[in-house]
């Protein structure tokens, strides 16, 4: 009973206290592998959450940065009368580890109000190439190989494919058996402004790979963008170089430059395949280069401040309307046909008191072709009167730019309109709209009694008396929660304690003893000796390794000399004391 009302004051207490803790600040770190081998890519997370001033990344030494991106978001709350900002920034990290050994990142700092919360630690232990076996030593070369990418700016950017069926890039005969093809359209000569379109292919040696999985898509910067993803991978066969290859297309981007910049660069798509057979297999990452396309600029662009690059035709569907008591309202269609930046390609108009234009509804239907981003764009404006009379709507001046042609300007007919009835409440707006006068109240008379009213939740000593229960509840309740955590995992080690000695002191030969042995390990301290070499133990644990190796050579030394049946108590002793945690340290 005690125990029950101890709970419920602990739950009405948090309660109680939830207020003061929904914006409290928080920065962790993660990782989606703590044991990697050198050269190969790993993913790094650091996420802050709550009202804060700035972020201080953590130090990444031993750990070459490959790729860094950032995503935020923030929203405003309103507690009690007050506003509370609350964002959420993600620091996501691509990290290479550069040699072998136990690294520790962290903490990353975050700073919010004059003061500095730290965030957790993360332990990495990163191994050598290849530990143990041909198959071992395969994957740590492969994954060397496919995780060149990004050490090398000029490599980075410059060294891939001239086009889809082209000869292998010195990037791609890193990995020949299996790689992504960049393929930009159109390939140079790229004018600020034009589309442009980003083609990645899969291609691999014919029945080599059984899944893929992605890690990375590439992030394009001074462009608007459009994605095109296939469902499913559509294999073709193509023989590039002498050698057969399958590949499928995965990813297509649409890119338009926005003019900000003379270049429109992109970093670099990352994905693990799969190599083997279902009982055997194998995870490599590959990646593509990254895209850096230079831009030219439109010539006379100054002397056409509006224009854009493409070759349209602009079409509209009326050249007369008339607006009156059965016809209020009229829809004027313009199409805009052709290949270029659809983007910028709009329709305005110049400004008519007597009419009113609401905003259009746009609808496209464009695609990469042959030619280029080509297709139709249409705008359908309402329209409607607001005086009566006579009038018409001029469309500004709309201006485009081709290779072909060079600059034209569409050949648009101004549009008569004849407004013989409006809905009467706009053309009487001005005379029934009044100005009204206000004295504004600047202060209040003498005799008006002024109250402070707050919120009891921010009283000073209401805040105290919440608190300290609590503290002293939570306390308690961590020091019990510790108590019976520490009592399990003791009981838990002596029962596996104990069914390993009866194990091996029953073990009838040295075989059996050493199998019982790597067992006891693997259980009691993780570690994992079956099938390992001795430096790749050294390099993976610390503690009496070497009284470990010696024991295991002894009990190979019996069983190799003929005497495995021979009495093998002492080694059965030797075994139990090793195993026992004032023996051994992991």
């Amino acid at each position: 009973m005690k125990n029950f009302n101890i709970n419920k004051l602990f739950c009405a207490s948090v309660l109680v206290f939830l207020p003061f803790l929904a914006f409290a600040q928080t920065i962790t770190l993660s990782t989606d592998s703590d044991i990697v081998q050198t050269d190969a890519l790993f993913g790094f997370v650091l996420t802050a959450e709550g009202s804060f001033d700035s972020i201080e990344e953590p130090d990444f030494s031993g750990f070459t940065v490959e790729n860094r991106s950032q995503s935020h978001s923030s929203s405003i709350n309103i507690i009690n009368g007050k506003f509370d900002k609350k964002s959420s920034v993600t620091y996501t990290y691509s990290l290479r580890a550069e040699k072998a050994g136990v690294f520790e990142i962290g903490p990353a700092l975050l700073k919010a109000k004059g003061k500095t919360i730290k965030s957790n630690k993360v332990t990495i232990t990163v191994t050598g190439q290849g530990s143990g076996g041909a198959a071992g030593n395969a994957s740590g070369s492969a994954s060397q190989d496919t995780q060149a990418e990004g050490q090398n700016n000029e490599n980075y950017y410059e060294k891939r494919a001239t086009s889809l069926m082209g000869p292998l890039s010195d990037w791609e005969k890193k990995t020949p058996d299996y790689f992504i093809r960049t393929v930009v359209n159109p390939v140079n000569d790229l004018y600020a402004g034009e589309p442009l379109s980003v083609s990645y292919y899969l291609f691999v040696k014919p029945n080599l790979i059984s899944d893929i999985n992605f890690y990375k898509l590439p992030v394009f910067e001074n462009c608007w963008k459009d994605e095109k993803a296939e469902t499913r991978l559509n294999f073709k066969r193509i023989s590039i170089d002498g050698k057969v290859y399958d590949y499928a297309p995965i990813k297509t981007y649409i890119l338009i430059p926005d003019g900000t910049t003379d270049t429109v660069e992109g970093t670099q798509m990352i994905m693990d395949v799969i190599i083997g057979s279902f009982f055997s297999t194998r995870k490599v990452t590959i990646s593509s280069v990254g895209v850096k396309v230079p831009l030219k600029p439109i010539p006379e662009k100054e002397n056409h401040k509006n224009g854009v690059f493409g070759d349209f035709t602009v079409s509209q569907n009326k050249e007369n309307i008339v607006l009156d008591k059965n016809n209020m309202l009229e829809t004027l269609t313009f199409s805009i046909k052709g290949c270029g930046n659809f983007q910028e390609a709009e329709i305005e108009f110049e400004k008519n008191p007597m009419l009113k234009i609401f905003s259009p509804e746009i609808t496209s239907s464009v695609s990469v072709t042959p030619k280029g981003y080509c297709g139709t764009k249409t705008c359908k404006f309402m329209v409607k009167g607001l005086r009566r009379g006579e009038t018409s709507i001029k469309v500004k001046l709309f201006e485009f730019f081709s290779r072909e042609n060079g600059w034209q300007t569409p050949d648009l007919a101004e549009i008569r309109v004849n407004v013989k009835e409006t809905s009467g409440v706009e053309e009487d707006e001005e005379k029934a709209s009044t100005a009204h006068s206000f004295e504004l109240l600047k202060e209040l008379p003498a005799n008006v009694k002024k109250y402070e009213i707050s919120p009891l939740t921010e009283k000073t000593w209401f805040r105290v008396a919440v608190a300290v229960p609590f503290m002293m509840i939570f306390v308690s309740f961590i020091i019990r929660l510790m108590k019976n955590l520490r009592t399990r995992h003791v009981g838990s080690q002596s029962a596996k304690m104990g069914k390993w000695k009866d194990k091996i002191s029953k073990s009838n030969d040295c075989t059996e003893l050493l199998n019982n042995f790597y067992g006891a390990l693997e259980e009691l301290y993780r570690i994992r000796l079956k099938g390992e070499r001795i430096n790749a133990m050294k390099q993976k644990y610390e503690g009496k390794i070497d009284q470990i190796a010696d024991f295991i050579r002894k009990i190979e030394q019996v069983s190799y000399s003929g005497r495995s049946n021979a009495d093998i108590a002492e080694l059965k002793n030797e075994a139990v004391k090793l195993l026992d945690p004032r023996g051994l340290k992991k």
